[in-house]
């Protein structure tokens, strides 16, 4: 059986540690690596025997280099889980039994997505590839070119795991989900703004054979859409049958309506403000 290191991002996140940690049992050695918890996050993790490495937040790709090379991983294999994720049965198996013959270095998962106890499975396009688990010394994350979330550079071969992981992206309440989505509008904002790749340059990462580096290609060129904030809920609510998620569902579809809204707002803002200091 290929040894594997979970490995735990978190901040303040004592109401989700402990499910996370128990579905990851099966781990051969688990890393929290906290960016400043008050809570009781690291008490829990300590009780549950996990290894505790303290930093700074760095942002999503330099926290998953950082714990790659600081935490003394000496497993073969390491999988990246947030806090507020859980590992069911099913992917487990299907992980362990990948891992023990396969010539790939990397590999992305999906996540079910749950909101008022239902999977919206159709409002959140599932589904969606993240990139997770890595051969230890093969891989290299990088920041995602909207801002928000990573990608990677993959000496090798990368292959995508079928069985979700549960992702509870509510589970600190809805206030909480909209302080980090106004902070993630700006990051998407800046990224935006700060973007050198041409619309072409974009265009040509469509027909890349990676899932995820397609999606990302997908959302970069959303940003050149007028009314991109209709476009997604109506691709998601309408189009991928959100609608079918029933309440859930239309919850889901219009926050991340009102999401997009604030980027485009944010970028207009920032334009605007560009143009009268110039004048």
């Amino acid at each position: 059986m290929e040894s594997i290191t979970a490995v735990i991002l978190t901040l303040n996140e004592e109401c989700n540690i402990r499910d996370c940690l128990a579905h990851l049992d099966w781990a051969d050695r688990i890393v929290i690596v906290d960016s400043g918890s008050t809570d009781k996050t690291l008490e829990y993790a300590k009780d549950f025997g996990c290894n505790i490495y303290s930093i700074p937040w760095l942002g999503f790709a330099a926290q998953r280099n950082w714990a790659l090379n600081n935490t003394g991983i000496t497993t073969e294999w390491v999988i990246f889980i947030d806090a507020d994720e859980e590992v069911p049965p099913n992917l487990r198996v299907e992980i362990r039994e990948a891992l023990r013959s396969t010539s790939c270095n990397a590999f992305y998962l999906c996540y079910k997505v749950m909101l008022f106890g239902k999977w919206v499975k159709r409002s959140s396009n599932f589904p969606v590839w993240h990139p997770r688990v890595v051969r230890f010394g093969k891989v290299f994350f990088k920041d995602a070119a909207t801002g928000h979330g990573e990608t990677w550079d993959v000496d090798g071969e990368t292959s995508y795991f079928q069985e979700p992981y549960i992702h509870y992206s509510f589970s600190k309440g809805l206030g909480f989900w909209f302080a980090k989505h106004n902070r993630l509008s700006d990051i998407e904002c800046a990224a935006y703004l700060n973007n050198t790749k041409s619309f072409f340059d974009i265009l040509g990462s469509l027909f890349l054979r990676d899932k995820h580096k397609r999606r990302q290609a997908l959302r970069a060129l959303s940003y050149h859409l007028p009314f991109r904030a209709f476009f997604r809920f109506l691709h998601q609510f309408v189009i991928k049958g959100g609608i079918l998620d029933g309440a859930a569902g239309w919850t889901y579809c219009s926050l991340y309506f009102a999401y997009e809204i604030m980027i485009s707002a944010k970028i207009k803002e920032r334009k605007n403000r560009s143009v009268s200091y110039t004048d």
